[in-house]
């Protein structure tokens, strides 16, 4: 039963994934801007909230930033690491801010979700990240990207 609970969200977040990039302007095989990493934590009965710090690596420099963010329909809890490209980013300032994102996936022990998100500098991630935990997720959210002293 959780297998293929765990197959139908996987495909449910496929599609929102190529629906969300596709209304976004976001080709697959546009070539991003800048990527990031990050690591944080998260938690969650019905509303979730996310935190973090992670880097943004553009044009050859390194900048820190904490991210912070909010979910409806969330349950669980854990640890989170991921990745992500940056597209639309023409100077640094415009990375910071409240993004508003579309994702879905499920992580059980230790899984993946794919988030895209878009702030309103235009500027869009493409976020994987996966949690160590057990979370089941299918939600908006809004994360607010903070840079961090020094980093710009």
């Amino acid at each position: 039963m959780i297998r293929s609970l765990s197959k139908v969200v996987v495909l449910a977040s496929a599609a929102a994934l190529f629906a969300t990039l596709s209304a976004l302007g976001i080709a697959a095989n546009d070539k991003p801007d800048a990527t990031v990493d990050f690591s944080g934590g998260t938690a969650a009965v019905g509303v979730g909230v996310t935190w973090g710090k992670g880097t943004l690596h553009f044009r050859g420099q390194d900048y820190p930033f904490k991210l912070q963010g909010l979910g409806v329909v969330d349950v669980g809890g854990g640890a989170i690491r991921g990745t992500g490209e940056v597209y639309n980013l023409k100077k640094v300032e415009d990375f910071a801010g409240n993004y508003a994102a579309a994702s879905a996936g499920a992580a059980l022990e230790k899984g993946e979700s794919i988030t895209t998100m878009r702030n309103p500098n235009g500027v869009v991630m493409r976020v994987k990240s996966g949690t160590k935990g057990a979370e089941l997720k299918a939600a908006l959210e809004g994360v607010t990207i903070l840079m961090s002293p020094g980093g710009q």
